[in-house]
């Protein structure tokens, strides 16, 4: 290998000078060989073609045809020539000799050409002159044209053949020269490798063992001192390895004794690994167990907190009881984190893939989190990338809880300015993606010290801003873990005082194309001008409505589309979109706003934030028609424009639809077990406000007593209880049932782990709860279980309403002769239940306002489908509350909306406004507490009446 690269490189050097010289000189010549056969082609054929002129000169004048044939024909004998025409004074072709030219027939203008002109082609030189008459003074002034104009062709092949000549006789003497040369180097070359390559030969075989080889002194000057020095090496390498065998030996007795004690070590090792799995897996169950016994009284807690906001509450009393619910979520959150990093610990955690839609995922993330960023007047912006599909597989549990704590954290942090949530892809492959999801906030930042402490469980970045902010350090480290197992990673950027960038990765899959949401393209064609003072914001509606096929027009400030709209030379928007929420609160940003729409006759959409609880009332007050409250939903703010440029396309409310209360069948008969008194009594209480038939049972033994004595559809067990606990019950009653007659147990627990899920189904369940237990989970398994969780039929009022053809009008004087309120029918409803009875009437007045509000937005939007659900709502509300006048006036409404008649839908809406602004004045001008307990005496009195009636006399 070394003779090859030393032969190589005297090759190299000694051909490398005279390939480059040899080449330089050899295309030097040629190009001066080429040059002068050229010039002297190009010389040659114009002294033919102006000799060829001078002789057409006097035969043209004359008129001599037959001269001037024979001197074109003798023209062809010029060597190379190939072709000639001649045109008269007129520009036309007149006479030719020779073969049809080459190339196009008129590459010039001929009557504009008064001096020789040159064309030349891929294989051809051509020239075109003027013919003028004989060189006579007065002819030449008395004659303003030329009397034709000669054009001839000439081939260029023979002077191409010389090039060609020219060329290899150069490559010829080019190559003999380097073969030369070449020949002298390699024979250099191999004086110089032959003692090389015997160097190398006894090399190798002194690397392979054999140190006695030596090398042949045969080579002169520095070589021989190189055989030499090899030599002499070979003496020391053997020398040495005498000596290194003696040292191995003493090594290996060493190592040997060595051994022995890592041995025992090692024993020692695995008995202390062994102790620490088993600490582990104690601590993991004290923790689920931990968990259980505080998530018991927290669900009582939680669970009643709620039933009692629902009650008259002063508002004393409301914030006490929002403060005891925040403090308790923020207790069970803290819990769900320690579990979730108890399980991935454990390696417990399992993900659960399935379609999801991760655009709507990140809205439900801002919105739920909306309060908290408002409350700091954050602009909180979602940038959703337009390559980025939104119907995913992944685990949308997962992914919403990491993305929740990120911005989370984000909000915490940020003392003032955006938070901008980025979704784009980071790399695809066929339906695989790699999907990134950054979090940017303008907060406080972290300098490159904490950036270390991060992602360590139970740390915080700065120790010092745990008391400020809160926290148990273990929602990042939750995050990276479940990232890690979702396939991505996690990271930041960041820099002291100018905010950081927290981003994750995850790995996913696009779901197939029916799951896809379709692309929305009705507002094609139309311009939205975008009033938004904020970068962030006004980037992501632009983003949003571009994407609609929307043209934007982009203004900073009202003032700015007021002089557009005045304009009468600009383009015109179909519409605007005013963001208030980057104004501050300007009761004249509401007059401006009004005067767009309706002196300017721009249809206006405003965004503000729930915040401010009076802004959409304020809007609706002075007139404004379209509201939404921010952060709009993607969906959302597409139907609204869709609704107010496209009417005739928004969603209609259909017809043959019929909405439900939501009430439970009273067949339905459910058993709750949990040895904890408030938690059994917050299940049955649920329960029964759904009109649920449930008993109740404190262990399990009482449990499996239960069930022997009675039927249920559904039963409800707590796991950890006294004596007999949930899964033996659930075993005992499975050998107890008859097999044609299963009943659905379903687990009321804190576990979460994975095993002890698999083993409350192992032993007889059907499914779980998870501990605090919440309306909506009971309404959902109910349902799910026993099919009978919603009735999709109107109650009775209802349904004998919405089968009836909607009236010509309202009876005004029947409305008028019904009183505002009416206790003693509300306490006939309520079967004389007067707690039932004054439950209902103080639910009904603490919404009424907040229904009221939204039925107007409803209407003004156009969305007759959610506002026919909000008056059903309300007008089933009313039955039970005893005041007629408003479920006269919701029951009409409700019919005229299900039957699609929306043109007399305003006069209707404007009665049910009167009627509700009429019971709040009364509510504030009476005691109504009194008035109900009054009524009571009534209803006993009547129903003693009744019942009077009913006995013999």
């Amino acid at each position: 290998m070394i003779s090859t690269g030393i032969q190589n490189r005297i090759l190299f050097i000694a051909l490398a000078p005279v390939l480059v010289f040899g080449i330089a000189f050899t295309a030097w010549f040629t190009k001066n060989d080429m040059d002068q056969q050229t010039n002297a082609f190009n010389n040659r054929t114009e002294t033919a073609v102006n000799r060829l002129a001078d002789a057409l000169s006097l035969p043209l004048q004359e008129g001599r045809t037959e001269l001037v044939h024979a001197l074109l024909r003798r023209a062809l004998n010029e060597r190379d020539a190939r072709a000639v025409r001649l045109f008269d004074p007129f520009g036309s072709e007149w006479l030719e000799s020779g073969p049809t030219m080459r190339g196009p027939a008129y590459p010039y203008s001929i009557q504009d050409t008064n001096r020789l002109t040159r064309y030349r082609t891929q294989s051809t030189l051509r020239y075109l002159i003027p013919v003028y008459p004989p060189a006579d003074l007065q002819l030449r002034m008395s004659t303003s044209a030329p009397t034709g104009w000669l054009e001839i062709e000439f081939d260029y092949a023979n002077t191409q053949v010389a090039h060609y000549r020219t060329l290899l006789i150069n490559l010829m003497i080019l190559s003999l020269g380097l073969i030369a040369v070449s020949g002298l180097a390699v024979w250099l070359s191999r004086e110089i490798s032959r003692p090389v390559r015997n160097m190398i030969a006894t090399v190798d075989a002194i690397r392979e063992g054999n140190l006695d080889a030596r090398v042949d002194l045969k080579a002169n000057g520095e070589l021989h001192d190189l055989e030499v020095g090899i030599n002499s090496m070979a003496e020391t390498l053997r020398d040495a390895y005498e000596e290194m065998q003696n040292s191995v030996e003493q090594a290996t007795e060493d190592l040997r004794e060595t051994l022995e004690t890592i041995e025992i070590q090692n024993i020692e090792l695995d008995m202390a690994r062994r102790e620490a799995q088993q600490a582990n897996q104690v601590k993991t169950e004290f923790l689920a167990n931990m968990s259980h016994e505080i998530r018991t009284p927290l669900n009582g807690i939680i669970g009643f907190a709620r039933l009692l906001a629902k009650s008259n509450l002063t508002r004393k009393q409301e914030d006490y009881i929002s403060t005891i619910l925040s403090s308790s979520q923020g207790l069970l959150t803290i819990i769900n984190d320690v579990l979730d990093f108890c399980k991935i610990e454990a390696g417990k955690l399992m993900l659960d893939n399935r379609s999801m839609n991760l655009r709507e995922t990140i809205e439900d993330v801002l919105v739920m989190l909306a309060p908290a960023s408002q409350a700091k007047q954050l602009e909180v912006v979602s940038l959703y990338y337009s390559d980025v599909p939104e119907q995913l597989i992944t685990d949308p549990l997962r992914l919403k809880q990491v993305l929740t704590n990120l911005v989370n954290n984000a909000i915490k942090f940020t003392p003032k300015g955006s938070i901008v949530v980025r979704t784009m892809i980071e790399q695809a492959q066929g339906n695989k993606l790699m999907v990134r999801i950054s979090v940017t906030d303008t907060g406080i930042g972290l300098s490159k010290a904490e950036q270390k402490a991060l992602f360590h469980a139970f740390t915080q970045a700065d120790s010092s801003t745990a008391r400020e902010f809160g926290g148990t350090g273990l929602g990042l480290v939750i995050s990276k873990r479940l990232v890690e197992q979702m396939g991505g990673d996690i990271g930041l950027e960041s820099q002291k005082d100018e905010g950081s960038t927290f981003w994750f990765n995850i790995k996913a899959e696009v779901a197939p194309a029916i799951q896809q949401p379709p692309k929305l393209t009705d507002l094609s064609g139309f311009t939205l001008a975008v009033v938004e003072p904020r970068e962030m914001s006004q980037l992501a509606l632009r983003h949003q409505a571009e994407q609609w096929g929307m043209e934007c027009l982009i203004m900073n400030q009202l003032d700015e589309l007021h002089q557009h709209l005045k304009q009468p030379d600009t383009v015109r928007p179909d519409m605007a979109l005013v963001d208030v929420s980057g104004f501050g609160n300007d009761d004249s940003l509401y007059r401006q706003i009004l005067h767009i729409e309706r002196e300017l006759h721009c249809p206006t959409l405003v965004l503000a934030t729930t915040r401010d609880e009076d802004i959409s009332y304020k809007l609706l007050e002075q007139g404004a028609k379209h509201y939404l409250s921010t952060p709009v939903r993607y969906s959302q703010l597409y139907q609204t424009l869709v609704t107010m440029l496209r009417p005739e396309k928004a969603g209609q409310v259909d017809e043959n639809s019929s909405l439900a209360l939501g009430l439970v069948r009273s067949t339905v008969r459910v058993l709750a077990v949990d040895d904890n008194p408030a938690n059994l009594k917050l299940i049955i209480t649920l329960l029964e406000s759904i009109g649920v038939q449930v008993d109740g049972a404190r262990n399990g033994e009482d449990a499996v007593k239960a069930v022997q004595s009675a039927q249920y559809d559904l039963i409800f067990m707590d796991i950890q209880m006294p004596g007999m606990d949930g899964k033996q019950a659930t075993r005992r009653i499975r050998q107890m049932e008859p097999a044609q007659a299963r009943v659905p147990i379903i687990a009321l627990t804190a576990h979460a782990l994975a095993e002890e899920r698999q083993s409350m189904l192992d032993s007889g369940m059907d499914d779980y709860l998870t501990k605090p237990v919440d309306e909506d989970q009971l309404h959902r398994t109910l349902f799910k279980w026993t099919g009978t969780a919603l009735s999709y039929e109107d109650t009775p009022s209802v349904a004998s309403t919405a089968d009836t053809e909607a009236p010509a009008s309202l009876d005004m004087e029947t409305l008028h002769g019904l009183p505002v309120v009416d206790f003693v029918s509300g306490l006939e409803k309520a079967s004389g239940k007067l707690g039932l009875a004054r439950d209902m009437f103080a639910m009904l007045m603490d919404s009424l306002e907040k229904d009221q509000r939204r039925m107007n937005a409803l209407y003004q939007q156009g969305d007759y489908k959610s506002l026919l659900e909000d008056v059903h709502r309300l007008h089933g509300a009313t039955h039970y509350c005893g005041v007629p006048r408003i479920q006269m006036t919701a029951m009409y409404t409700e019919s005229l909306l299900k039957q699609g008649h929306y043109a007399i839908l305003e006069d209707a809406l404007f009665l049910l406004n009167e009627e509700i602004n009429e019971l709040q004045h009364w509510s504030n001008d009476h005691d109504w507490g009194k008035v109900l307990d009054q009524a009571l005496k009534v209803y006993a009195y009547q129903m003693q009446q009744k019942s009077g009636k009913r006995q013999p006399s």
